[in-house]
């Protein structure tokens, strides 16, 4: 479907305009409610033209008309395992026919892409009624105090990506059944990424005292000054966090925690931190859990202040977005 003309001049006003919010592309997409690269699209055309109409065409006349294109989008949004088939079915009851050809290319031209849907764990009545308590609370939390923080596993060339396979041959990873992993445990601000800590062993509340230690901080005072109590810790409900011996600890060291709702992994920014990490790992092709720590390490230092700043600013985002969803989870 055709981005509307006054959507494309708001694009303009929230990226560019003198009096406007100077907003990035994902920000400004989610306003608009439209794909990252139309608004890509738009300001390159804006830079280049100054012209935001409808470049003249050629060819035989459209098929559909926007109405049509946007009951083809409104049906593959809504239904969940909706195919093209299916789409030309509903739309024969209420109209002329439309081929699925047609409308697989109308769904093509808004971006849309036929694969696998996101598997998300099933959020009970509970999960979200406290989540969603847990929004209204938030709303005018300052989270520029907050240090994020999170663990995560990553295992020696677990091969996730996709390979081309040429007729008659097929490309084969040879894989181990119990493969060589490494802990990681990270945190950030919106003063920056901090302290990142790799570890072979595995998790308890004794470690976890000594990665507080060690990480959580040594980056607080670099970051907020040395006893400062200004800040506080945001981590989710692992039973290390909420251990008698953690706790303990917190307390004895003036740890304050950020409280947290149970299943809200879509909440915790450093989720997307992980995320970078780990696809920026599967294109080297590394040997032992060594390279593979320093490598961790490598990535993170790597990674700029201005992500964290941005990271942080969505939390603002992400609450209203669970309240908006009345608990339910939100797409970061």
């Amino acid at each position: 479907m055709v981005l509307p003309i006054h959507k494309r001049y708001e694009i303009i006003f929230l990226s560019c305009h003198p009096l406007g919010p100077k907003l990035g592309l994902g920000t400004v997409a989610k306003v608009v409610k439209c794909d990252k690269m139309a608004v890509k699209y738009w300001l390159d055309r804006w830079k280049d033209t100054k012209d935001l109409t409808n470049l003249p065409r050629s060819g035989r006349k459209r098929k559909t008309t926007e109405n049509q294109d946007k009951k083809i989008l409104t049906l593959a949004n809504k239904e969940l395992f909706a195919t093209s088939g299916d789409i030309e079915d509903r739309l024969k009851k209420k109209g002329p026919k439309i081929s699925q050809r047609t409308i697989r290319r109308r769904l093509r031209e808004s971006r849309a892409k036929y694969n696998l849907p996101m598997s998300k764990p099933l959020l009970t009545e509970d999960h979200r009624k406290n989540r969603l308590k847990w929004a209204k609370r938030h709303r005018l939390t300052n989270w520029d105090r907050v240090i994020f923080s999170d663990e995560m596993t990553v295992y020696l060339n677990r091969v996730k990506r996709r390979v081309w396979n040429l007729p008659g041959k097929k490309k084969v990873i040879r894989s181990v059944k119990h493969p060589v992993k490494v802990n990681v445990w990270g945190c950030f601000s919106s003063k920056g990424f901090g302290r990142i800590l790799c570890f072979k062993q595995n998790l308890n509340a004794k470690l976890m005292c000594d990665i507080y230690k060690r990480g959580l901080l040594r980056t607080a005072r670099a970051q907020f000054g040395r006893g400062s109590t200004s800040w506080k810790l945001l981590e989710d409900n692992d039973p290390k966090h909420t251990s008698k011996l953690a706790k303990n600890w917190k307390e004895e060291n003036g740890v304050k925690n950020v409280e947290w709702p149970a299943a809200s992994p879509d909440c915790n920014p450093i989720e997307n931190v992980w995320q970078l990490v780990k696809l920026s790992l599967q294109k080297k092709n590394l040997k032992t859990p060594r390279s593979l720590a320093r490598a961790i390490k490598k990535q993170w230092k790597a990674l700029p202040q201005e992500l964290a700043v941005k990271l942080v600013d969505s939390m603002k985002n992400r609450v209203s977005d669970v309240i908006e969803n009345k608990g339910d989870y939100i797409l970061y």
